[in-house]
């Protein structure tokens, strides 16, 4: 299933800030082992910086065509 990411650069800096505040606060606590959720984050955040990148230029090539 594909969304459509509807953010600004700005607004992507701002979840990775987000995200590793998050991960900070799990590596610090002491009730669990928060290993494989801190790397779910960063492979979610990954995935959020290909598709927008992907949408991206794809954007650019339907506003601008592609050249032959």
């Amino acid at each position: 299933m594909r969304y459509i990411l509807d953010v600004s650069g700005h607004d992507l800096k701002l979840i990775r800030a987000s995200i590793v505040n998050f991960q900070r606060s799990l590596e610090l606590s002491n009730h669990a082992e928060f290993d494989n959720l801190i790397d779910d984050l960063d492979e979610c955040f990954l995935r959020i910086s290909r598709i927008k990148k992907e949408q991206l230029k794809n954007k650019v090539m339907r506003k601008w065509g592609r050249k032959k």
